[in-house]
């Protein structure tokens, strides 16, 4: 008998538990598109939930029944005793009358199960045995997603077999009682859905603020995960001020959904990587590195609580502090300055207000940071600063310190167009209230590997006009859109161009942090923001040159675990020999301020160029040349150590 024919046989190639996932996915976005198969599906929702509040109202009456006749046996026994003891005398062996009662174990239930509606073609894959980059995986697939871990290698990132978890696309998260450090104990059992109650009740994000917290003519939009938003609307005179940015949120909204086994994006899930924390930092690391994100799903969520000023203070925000709103309207108006002063209490005020559409960007949150388990990635803080202020102390920028977290509050239907993050700082983001969510749309350089920097550059240039550009971009870039939800955490590499879209009012918080590892990034996306700083970047900070070179005059204390790269060591240097060249386009500043730092920075930076590249022009023509994103080859730390002897301070044993 010839073998059944395949739904998705482009999914053959795909890990067991992630090709499930993206069947799941697929049968919940084919339902929804279709009325009949919708309003069935529907159907069977309210008809399941009517069973199940039947059958717990059964349990509830049978469960006061045991417990009516245990108490009315206990009473009788307690007045039977009582009667015994008026006739022989007092007796102290009775037990307390609220003693706790022994009830008998409960009966199985005899409902019928619950008619979950499942495609059958989701029954009719190949086997789980499958072979995946090289190595053979074989994964027993019991619930809706069986997750993949990752295990790092000395050159690239395979697959390995991990415990089963639950993870249905982005409709579902791991039901987690985890709280910072990493703890050892085992994680609880996933709760049990269907899939059609989670389709229901976490897809539609328009319904209940449409006339609400948005105007009530606001258009709505159906992404590619299946969820539905509205589309950016204040309307004014008849008119929908926000029309281009509509038009744009549409090309978002279209742009594939990241999963796992993306080539630009790693998933994790925290479950799977609690108990291994170094493993999972330099899995991070050899992401980053490359120039590809990093998402880790299933952190602890945050319980429910509604956005208000009350919320906020809990996080140490007064109610009357003065902020900075970006504001839609005035931005469609001046599109450089779309800033209005006002307050906390005014800006939570206007998320009632369905005709101001607002954000206030980088309001410092320096209480906040890292998990812990990730903290060593910032080798700014942890190393550059931390461990050479005893022998360099000076003045420092606030910046410093306020960039490793800053918090995001945004109005439901606030568009962020495509950018990088300015000073070419790695950056984290998290979604704070349970109910804020945020589609992160990534774009990455269609063979980003072989293109060289000036090529790069002009194709972030396409960016500023997307409208008249659209058919170059699509044709350059590759996109993704990572969904980011409460339990959520992404990472991305320095200069990764993003666009957000906000669909709902949310609270964020996140941070930014340099990497020695990383640094070639960090160099490439401060020379775009050199030439095209003004356009490109959010936010402009001014302190990376007082880390850099304390990142450079750390270099002789660094732990052995941390690994150093060729064009990532070659690019730190240049930034600190050559900082003129790298101050950003708009900041009006035109000279770099001379630190305490600054002059053993440049004589350590001038020792390692010329030990390793002759001469600095040397390094640059080397550096700038091949693949951009790539790192480089791994430096002898004895060699390293070596040629900085003479700024080493001897340690006597």
């Amino acid at each position: 008998m010839p073998p059944r024919k395949l739904k998705y046989p482009e999914l053959v190639g795909l890990p067991p538990a992630e090709r499930q996932k993206e069947l799941v996915r697929r049968w919940v976005q084919e339902q929804n598109a279709d009325p009949v198969k919708k309003a069935r599906l529907q159907q069977r929702n309210a008809e399941n939930k009517r069973k199940n509040r039947q059958l717990k109202r059964a349990q509830k009456d049978r469960q006061e029944k045991v417990e009516g006749s245990n108490l009315g046996k206990r009473c009788s026994s307690v007045g039977q005793h009582l009667a015994a003891s008026q006739a022989t005398g007092p007796s102290y062996a009775i037990g307390p009358f609220n003693s706790p009662a022994i009830y008998p174990p409960p009966s199985s239930s005899n409902a019928e199960p619950f008619p979950i509606p499942i495609d059958p073609v989701l029954l009719c894959q190949p086997s789980n045995n499958i072979e995946v980059m090289g190595l053979q995986s074989s994964h027993s697939i019991q619930d809706a997603a069986a997750m993949v871990d990752f295990t790092l290698t000395a050159q690239d990132i395979t697959m390995a077999e991990t415990p089963l978890t639950c993870d249905v696309s982005v409709m579902t998260e791991v039901a987690s009682a985890n709280l910072y450090p990493i703890p050892s104990s085992p994680q609880p059992k996933p709760g049990q859905y269907t899939l059609s109650t989670l389709a229901e009740q976490d897809m539609d994000l328009a319904s209940d603020i449409i006339g609400v917290q948005v105007h009530e003519k606001s258009e709505t939009v159906k992404w590619s995960d299946g969820h539905t938003t509205v589309l950016p609307c204040i309307w004014e005179d008849g008119v929908n001020v926000c029309k281009d940015d509509v038009a744009y949120v549409k090309f978002l909204a279209q742009l594939p959904q990241s999963l796992p086994g993306s080539a630009h994006v790693i998933h994790g899930q925290y479950c799977d990587w609690s108990s291994k924390p170094t493993e999972l930092c330099e899995l991070v690391n050899a992401t980053l590195r490359q120039g590809k994100c990093f998402l880790l799903r299933g952190l602890p969520k945050p319980e429910p609580a509604r956005l208000d000023v009350d919320y906020l203070e809990r996080y140490g925000m007064s109610s009357m502090r003065p902020i900075i709103a970006h504001d839609a309207k005035l931005r469609v108006e001046n599109f450089t300055y779309p800033h209005k002063d006002s307050t906390i209490q005014q800006f939570i005020h206007d998320i009632s207000n369905p005709n101001i559409i607002q954000c206030v960007l980088d309001l410092p949150f320096s209480q906040g940071g890292l998990p812990f388990f990730f903290s060593t990635l910032d080798h700014g803080l942890v190393y550059a600063w931390n461990l050479t202020l005893t022998c360099k102390p000076q003045s420092v920028h606030p910046d410093n310190f306020l960039v490793k977290s800053w918090a995001l509050l945004h109005h439901a239907g606030f568009l962020t167009y495509f950018h990088h993050d300015s000073d070419g700082g790695n950056t984290y983001i998290k979604v704070e209230n349970d109910s804020g969510v945020k589609f992160w749309c990534l774009a990455f350089p269609k063979d980003g590997h072989a293109i060289s920097r000036t090529t790069l550059s002009a194709n972030f240039a396409l960016f500023a006009n997307l409208k008249k550009n659209r058919k170059k971009i699509e044709s350059k870039w590759d996109f993704e859109v990572v969904t980011i939800l409460p339990g959520d955490l992404l990472i991305q590499p320095p200069g990764q161009f993003h666009a957000v879209y906000t669909p709902v009012a949310t609270f964020a918080t996140g941070g930014h942090f340099y990497n020695h590892q990383y640094m070639h990034l960090t160099e490439l996306s401060r020379y775009v923001d050199h030439a095209k700083g003004a356009t490109f970047t959010n936010q402009v900070h001014e302190h990376s040159i007082a880390t850099f070179q304390r990142m450079v005059i750390n270099l002789p204390y660094l732990p052995s675990s941390v690994t150093l790269y060729s064009r990532s060591l070659s690019a730190l240097c240049a930034m600190v020999l050559e900082s003129k060249k790298y101050i950003a386009a708009g900041t009006g500043k035109k000279k770099i301020e001379l630190l305490d730092t600054t002059e053993q920075a440049m004589a350590m930076s001038e020792a390692i160029i010329k030990y390793f590249w002759t001469d600095l022009k040397s390094a640059v023509k080397t550096y700038r040349t091949g693949n951009q994103m790539h790192p480089g080859d791994p430096i002898n730390q004895i060699e390293l150590l070596s040629c900085l002897e003479k700024f080493t301070i001897p340690v006597s044993l």
